[in-house]
């Protein structure tokens, strides 16, 4: 009788070193960080979005208030995703115009009952036109968690909140004025929405200047620029047609 209880003892102890190892490298992987000059700390998983969205001098210059926009990313759970979008070509055709100076993210991180989504376009060099440009999200399958979507643009004059909404039943777009005289410009957009479904992410520059009403001249649609802005009337032939970007809930 010793000899079996002997032995399911030591499969007990087996397992429970096996539990304890597993728990371990778990909370390694949780403590891998880094720290900026400002003492901003990140787990790696963090820093890796970031750096994806925002670049490495992003990180180099974030404070902590910074950090706090964020906060509710990194804290749904641990899978989070990440799409961007590069733009690849300047190239002039008709009433379609790209820029290669710029790129758009999109960003999940989902709980049981909502998902947090951020889009982010970042200018990778100063634009020449600084007028009305318009960001937003297009929905399949999904909606709104609630009313809150927040719009700001960063740059070197600081940081400015816009809520030129115009909303619809399938998404949504916000009108920004980009900052005359600014240099590394990002344009950040948080809101949340039900985990199922796809949403869908555009940024579109203005190439020339033009007024507030005339950037509000959208309706949402498949067949719209990046697949969300289908532009009217004024507004025809004024933004720049960059791809945008989609993720799956």
């Amino acid at each position: 009788m010793k000899k079996p209880r002997r032995k399911i003892l030591f499969i007990l102890l087996i397992c429970l070193f096996s539990l304890m190892t597993t728990i371990r490298v778990m909370a390694l992987n949780r403590c891998e960080y880094y720290e900026n000059s400002n003492g901003v700390i990140l787990t790696k998983d963090e820093y890796d979005i970031i750096i994806e969205a925002y670049g490495k001098n992003y990180f180099d210059r974030m404070s902590q208030n910074d950090y706090e926009w964020f906060e509710d990313l990194f804290m749904e759970n641990s899978s989070i995703e990440i799409n961007t979008y590069y733009d690849v070509a300047i190239t002039p055709m008709g009433t379609s115009y790209s820029t290669a100076n710029k790129k758009i993210s999109i960003i999940k991180s989902c709980s049981t009952s909502r998902c947090t989504i951020m889009t982010t376009a970042t200018w990778l060099s100063n634009p020449k036109v600084r007028s009305y440009d318009v960001i937003g999200s297009r929905f399949n399958g999904t909606a709104l968690a609630n009313n809150s979507i927040t719009t700001r643009v960063q740059s070197s004059n600081g940081i400015e909140y816009f809520d030129n909404l115009k909303q619809y039943s399938n998404g949504f777009g916000v009108s920004v004025k980009l900052p005359t005289g600014a240099t590394d410009i990002i344009i950040d957009q948080k809101f949340y929405v039900n985990p199922s479904g796809t949403v869908f992410a555009s940024y579109q520059h203005a190439t020339k200047s033009i007024s507030l009403a005339t950037s509000k001249l959208y309706t949402l649609g498949v067949s719209g620029y990046g697949d969300v802005f289908c532009f009217y009337g004024n507004a025809l032939g004024v933004f720049d047609q960059m791809g945008g970007v989609h993720i799956t809930l």
